[in-house]
């Protein structure tokens, strides 16, 4: 029978990726109902579009999760995510994301309950890796709300709604 310590880990890890999957499946279904100019648009100059967005989260991610976790050499060029003249395709932007959140994935799922305990240095602090995972999925899915946000800004009533109350989910959505 499995440790109180290696089922709370087992749960937390499985909550974890669920909610990066469901950001995904979010961010996607956004995606879906915008054209190339619309998913660039920004409300202002100095804000960022959905595609910005997406490539800071998928940097992000990569950073305390693919990187940081396992305590592997970053080279994340920050900046670059929030460029104007940077416009990938929806096939690239998608392509990244659900390849940087399989990578996340991956490490989250090979954590034991005493690596989650485990200190690493990330972007300048000092944290747990239970730490850097909580940061991580809390970030990509504040940024993911903004994108429905930025989407619903968009296309006003036109905007397709992806759950409702009386749905058969039977995971809670983000």
């Amino acid at each position: 029978m499995p440790s109180a310590a290696d089922q709370i880990t087992r749960e937390y890890i499985l909550e974890s990726i669920h909610l990066l999957e469901q950001s995904v499946h979010k961010i996607e279904h956004c995606l879906n109902q915008l054209d190339s100019d619309q998913i660039w648009w920004r409300p202002e100059p100095e804000l960022n579009s959905i595609g910005n967005l997406i490539l800071h989260i998928c940097g992000n991610l990569n950073q305390w999760a693919v990187k940081g976790i396992p305590d592997l050499k970053d080279e994340r060029q920050r900046d670059l995510e929030f460029r104007a003249d940077v416009r990938l395709s929806l096939n690239e932007l998608t392509g990244l994301m659900n390849q940087t959140v399989a990578q996340a994935g991956a490490v989250i799922q090979s954590l034991s309950p005493e690596k989650l305990l485990e200190t690493r240095q990330i972007q300048g602090f000092t944290v747990t890796v239970l730490g850097a995972i909580s940061h991580t999925v809390s970030h990509f899915v504040g940024h993911t709300h903004q994108m429905i946000y930025l989407t619903r800004l968009q296309l006003g009533k036109a905007y397709q709604f992806d759950w409702s109350p009386h749905s058969q989910q039977k995971r809670v959505p983000i």
